[in-house]
């Protein structure tokens, strides 16, 4: 359905009036693909979707300093394009929803204007040995997709022919008798209760507003309705946060991180670390992952939120539902390819680079059958057989590098908030003043973080302000 604000897609809402809430949805698959395709998405594409005020921890201010930071400190100037802009591994699929969450144009691709060239780049100033890159809209969707999609009345991520229950936490269900009664007596409600029936149609800035919802309450769907305050986020004690899986993980071929910490002598707060590239490169690498892998990482995360319900959904509730080519995509989501970092602290797999098959050197048509030819043969003054290749993708970084930031004798500082700046006197004596805490209550000490460490660090990052203060001082409980 269209509305004035674009493509929408409807559900029906159980509201019980007297209490204000909405108590489940009833849907059909395409809303149950567009809640899914949530733990897709990259984190720095959600800041981006969000204005840079996504309030998820420090990400807003890492993606602010990626922005800010001169692209002399990058080893190409497309890393930063990529930090900004990350790519969703999930793209060809999240491109088939009937509502669109993200907006960013993947259907793009780069390619060189060499004819000898068979590379081909999904951001624009791609590392290439020949040259540069022009802008060629030549994307088709690969037939594996089309199959999946449109072959039998399938969702993108689930079966079709069904109806689903969502839970305002996001709980996704197969309808059946059963679910129902037993919602009733979760709520302890009889079946006579008033209970209002709401059909709503939701565009695309409707369920980007459900997104930043289902981060910070358990209510998603009652926001449809009413006014909920989100929940305060409080102290966070990041030992409990993090899973025994990964607080007791043995640190095999990690190289330990070393920072200076600059902090009151009686270790109340953090004024800010002084770090090399190899914490910024892991710090900044975390916008490029998905929603899913922290959510696999880290389990409750955000810890107010109602996501982690709709990850458990895939191999719980809707176990079944999911379709199988699916599944992974959903509980492991991988990064796109190249968009790793030097440090993959969640251990998260990248998708392996593509290959694209072309059969028009002029409009360079994407096919995936040599049987098919392109619009150009039909035109007589561009008659001639197509020539079939292959064009291959290549690290937009460059050649060898997984790192975004450049290596070498450079210093940055950061902040507890995770505020990034290059190092200087001048950004160093700002920050003093701004904390106005006099130097002789000031300390620095040397760290050395482990992985059990910074798989805490990248826990705070993702639920505090306090990101440094919470994992390298003392509890104040």
């Amino acid at each position: 359905m269209l509305s004035n604000g674009g493509q929408t897609v409807s559900v029906k809402l159980f509201i019980d009036k007297e209490k204000k809430r909405v108590l489940f949805a009833e849907s059909d698959k395409d809303f149950v693909d567009i809640l899914f395709s949530f733990l897709t998405l990259p984190l720095g594409a959600i800041v981006r979707l969000f204005k840079k005020q996504a309030q998820m921890g420090c990400l807003d201010e890492l993606y602010k300093s990626v922005d800010a930071l001169g692209a002399e400190h990058f080893q190409t100037t497309v890393c930063k394009t990529m930090l900004l802009s990350p790519v969703n591994a999930a793209a060809f699929h999240c491109d088939r929803l009937k509502v669109k969450v993200d907006d960013a144009n993947r259907r793009v691709f780069y390619v060189s204007t060499s004819k000898n060239c068979m590379n081909f780049s999904p951001v624009a100033g791609g590392c290439c040995s020949c040259g540069n890159w022009s802008c060629q809209s030549f994307w088709e969707c690969p037939q594996d997709v089309l199959v999946t999609v449109e072959g039998n009345g399938d969702g993108v991520f689930v079966k079709g022919g069904l109806k689903y229950i969502v839970t305002d936490d996001l709980q996704v269900s197969p309808a059946s008798t059963s679910l129902v009664f037993s919602l009733f007596d979760r709520f302890g409600l009889q079946e006579q209760a008033k209970i209002e029936e709401k059909i709503l149609h939701l565009n695309a800035n409707k369920i980007t507003s459900l997104l930043k919802r289902a981060l910070m309450s358990k209510q998603a769907l009652t926001w449809l309705c009413f006014e909920v305050s989100a929940a305060s986020p409080g102290a966070v004690n990041i030992d409990k946060q993090l899973g025994k899986k990964q607080a007791n993980e043995t640190p095999s071929m990690f190289t330990a991180i070393k920072i200076k910490l600059v902090h009151t002598k009686d270790e109340s707060s953090v004024l800010y670390a002084e770090v090399g590239e190899d914490f910024v490169d892991m710090i900044f690498g975390l916008l490029c992952f998905p929603l899913g892998s922290v959510t696999k990482t880290f389990g409750q995360m955000p810890p107010n939120g109602c996501i982690s319900t709709l990850y458990a959904s895939v191999d719980g509730s809707a176990r079944g539902c999911v379709k199988h080519e699916c599944r992974h995509m959903l509980v492991s989501p991988q990064l796109a390819p190249f968009f790793g970092c030097s440090k993959n602290i969640l251990q998260a797999d990248e998708l392996p680079p593509r290959s694209l098959t072309f059969g028009c050197l002029r409009c360079l048509r994407i096919t995936a059958t040599t049987e098919k030819p392109c619009n150009c043969i039909l035109q007589p003054h561009l008659a001639r057989k197509p020539t079939y290749g292959t064009i291959n993708e290549i690290n937009p970084k460059s050649a060898y590098q997984r790192a975004y930031i450049k290596g070498g004798p450079r210093n940055f500082l950061v902040t507890n908030d995770l505020r990034v700046i290059h190092f200087s006197l001048t950004n160093t004596l700002q920050i003093l003043r701004e904390a106005r805490i006099p130097k002789e209550k000031l300390v620095e000490k040397e760290i050395a973080l482990n992985k059990t460490q910074v798989l805490k660090l990248v826990r705070a990052a993702l639920v505090t302000r306090d990101a440094l203060g919470s994992v390298l001082l003392p509890s104040k409980e």
